[in-house]
């Protein structure tokens, strides 16, 4: 299974339940553990005609609207708006203050990947992927190097690229993203261009369909559906 489809079957068995309680702050499962235990069964990619009431060529708010709708009617268990991959700590100086949360890790994804919650840019709280909460990381290196509770963004900034060039550390610089729960970027042109991503139960044998709708211009451009069962 490559990266893409890890991630969305974690979506589809972790994520998705903590996310429809948006009130709670539950710690983040983006994380590989546990391992899913599910049969993927396929991908389609749709450019013409419609997904469940998403229309190719139609409007960001059409589609929250659509979205809205299927949430009422808990047909869809996870949706976010935004989880953006970065390739070089540099890209994220701008950034970190507009996202929910930040993950560091290796390629491929381990138990001891990095989960940063964000408020604002500031650290609300870190753990691993495994679940292990943190004061702060790297453990045992002195505090003002650590990313730490309570750093601001520039702050945090200024350690990711200390820390993403220290031998020690550069591994979990591999994979870098930065993801927001339940922001839609209907109004933000920076995310307007960025794949909303949710989890449709077709309620069929326990088949569940990771969905990223794809924008340009701010319509939708094309949808990719992957297909999941537990087993």
């Amino acid at each position: 299974m490559n990266i893409n489809l890890s991630i969305a079957a974690f979506l589809f068995l972790g994520i998705a339940t903590l996310s429809c309680k948006s009130g709670q702050d539950e710690p983040l499962t983006v994380g590989p553990e546990p391992q899913p235990r599910v049969n993927y069964l396929g991908r389609d990619s749709i450019t013409t005609g419609e997904y469940r009431g998403l229309v190719i060529n139609s409007p960001a708010d059409e589609v929250y609207q659509v979205l809205e709708m299927h949430r009422s009617n808990q047909d869809v268990s996870y949706i976010s708006a935004v989880n953006n991959y970065f390739g070089n700590v540099s890209d994220l100086k701008n950034s970190l203050q507009d996202f929910d949360w930040l993950v560091l890790d290796e390629n491929p994804e381990t138990p001891t990947g990095v989960q940063v919650r964000l408020n604002r840019g500031k650290v609300e709280r870190i753990q691993l992927n495994q679940g292990t909460p943190l004061n702060q990381w790297p453990q045992g290196i002195d505090l003002q190097l650590a990313i730490a509770t309570g750093d601001s963004s520039d702050k945090l900034f200024n350690k990711l690229v200390s820390l993403s060039t220290q031998l020690g550390y550069s591994n979990k610089f591999q994979r870098i993203v930065l993801g927001s729960k339940y922001t839609y970027a209907l109004y933000d042109p920076q995310k307007a261009q960025l794949p909303w991503t949710f989890v449709f139960d077709t309620r069929d044998h326990g088949i569940k369909e990771h969905v990223r709708v794809h924008f340009e211009d701010r319509k939708v451009a094309y949808i990719i559906v992957d297909r999941f069962q537990p087993y």
